[in-house]
């Protein structure tokens, strides 16, 4: 477990990274949060959900409500930028255990960050956030291009020329043909990026095997930059939503980043078998990267690492459970099992502790029909102490899947993933609400 924060991988990069940000939101939008500060945030919702349990979908759903702020991405980003993950030795893993102590400075420098990229999604309605969105626009880059050397001003000058390109933002303003615009323009200045890596709709291009280069804050698909604003009334009557698969080994720490907020938790769930098959898809997908442990294991993954993938023996993907190294010699459906497993095992063992407190039990199989997604997105919006919301109106796009959603999907691995569902994952799967004995049903 990580018992230090001042221990990132590479130190300067992420310096580097932080003052470019600090110069962007100084130079570009000084005035975005109006004066408030983590301790004036009084609400927080955490998704709290093992990896490819569907986390992202709710996240995009009830980051539609007026009364949400929400992030471009997931928070784990600034506590990567913060040297809160770095992988030092084969104990290392995503676990802050409940005695960690960050330090006020560190905690402080965490939630400032989350706070500038939050905001309240912009509807269509309205005036454009323009000197937010550009902003984020640079920001969100040099999060995910951290070692490129792109220079903030340049950054900024494409997003705006990008954006007087568009089409007038209004309903249904495309973000993905902006965003693919600036980058072609930051590509003809010399920055080495690739559109390939993005989370964009009607994705034409192969995503590329192996991951961009250098250490990963955001993992790839990398997320576009949505507009959004803070609100100048205040945040008081706003509720902060985060997510990370991650943070279920962190809910403490989580918890600390904002003292005077009530914090409630949303304990997403979904079944082991389709959570195991999708985390399957994406280790063999060209996402998910999440730590280069090479420098202190060899992976040897049957089913992921390959001679002709030098990359694979180093790359991890998805969140990083104690105990890893253990596994770093099994077959890929053992790995996934185990990262099922940890991270439910985690949030059962915090739910029964008490850490948690208020905390409410979603599973991702009741947000896939109609009628049972407005029931549950009605229950949690209840939960919130936020005002009832048609949420669920219109489609919902995917979001960081790798094949396209298919009920049972999973079905395809039966004879692969069926003998696993035993002994610890059996049981932690009926305390989930999952009769493994209804197995082949699950969807």
């Amino acid at each position: 477990m990580i018992k230090r924060a001042d221990k990132p991988v590479r130190a300067r990069p992420l310096r580097d990274i932080s003052q470019k940000r600090r110069y962007v939101y100084g130079r570009y939008n000084p005035d975005r949060l109006y004066a408030c500060g983590p301790r004036d945030v009084k609400n927080v919702l955490v998704i709290d959900a093992a990896s490819r349990s569907g986390s992202s979908f709710l996240h995009s759903l009830l980051a539609r409500h007026p009364d949400v702020i929400s992030l471009n991405g997931e928070d784990i980003v600034f506590q990567k930028l913060h040297g809160l993950c770095a992988v030092a030795s084969a104990k290392d893993s995503d676990l802050l255990p409940r005695d960690f102590r960050p330090g006020k400075d560190l905690a402080a420098a965490v939630a400032a960050d989350i706070l500038k990229d939050a905001g309240c999604l912009y509807t269509g309605r309205g005036r454009f956030p323009k000197e937010n969105f550009l902003a984020d626009c640079v920001q969100r880059f040099l999060l995910q291009w951290p070692l490129a050397g792109a220079d903030p001003d340049l950054l900024h000058r494409r997003a705006a020329e990008a954006l007087e390109r568009a089409p007038r933002p209004g309903p249904g303003f495309d973000t993905a043909r902006l965003w693919n615009s600036f980058l072609a323009a930051v590509a003809g200045d010399g920055v080495r990026v690739d559109a390939s890596y993005y989370d964009m709709p009607h994705r034409s291009a192969k995503r590329p095997e192996s991951p961009p280069a250098g250490d990963c804050l955001e993992e790839p698909p990398f997320v576009i930059p949505g507009p959004r604003s803070f609100p100048d009334d205040g945040i008081r009557g706003k509720t902060l939503l985060l997510k990370s698969s991650s943070d279920c080994y962190r809910a403490g720490f989580v918890k600390s980043l904002f003292p005077a907020a009530r914090c409630r938790f949303l304990l997403l769930a979904r079944n082991p078998l389709a959570s195991i098959s999708g985390l399957m898809d994406g280790w063999n997908s060209g996402g998910f990267f999440s730590r280069d442990v090479g420098r202190v294991a060899k992976l040897s993954i049957k089913g992921y690492t390959a001679p002709d993938k030098p990359w694979s023996s180093s790359w991890w993907k998805f969140d990083l459970p104690p105990g890893w190294a253990g596994f770093a010699g099994k077959p890929l459906e053992e790995v996934c099992a185990f990262q099922w497993l940890s991270a439910n095992e985690q949030i059962l063992r915090d739910a029964d502790s008490g850490l948690l407190g208020e905390k409410l039990r979603v599973r991702y199989e009741d947000l896939l029909a109609p009628a049972s997604l407005a029931r549950e997105l009605g229950k949690i919006l209840d939960f919130a102490g936020l005002a009832a919301r048609d949420l669920a109106a219109g489609a919902a796009r995917p979001v960081m899947s790798v094949t396209a959603p298919k009920p049972g999907k999973w079905l395809r691995r039966k004879s692969l993933l069926l003998p696993l569902c035993s002994g610890k994952i059996r049981a932690a799967a009926e305390r989930l609400g999952y009769d493994p004995g209804e197995a082949e049903k699950w969807q």
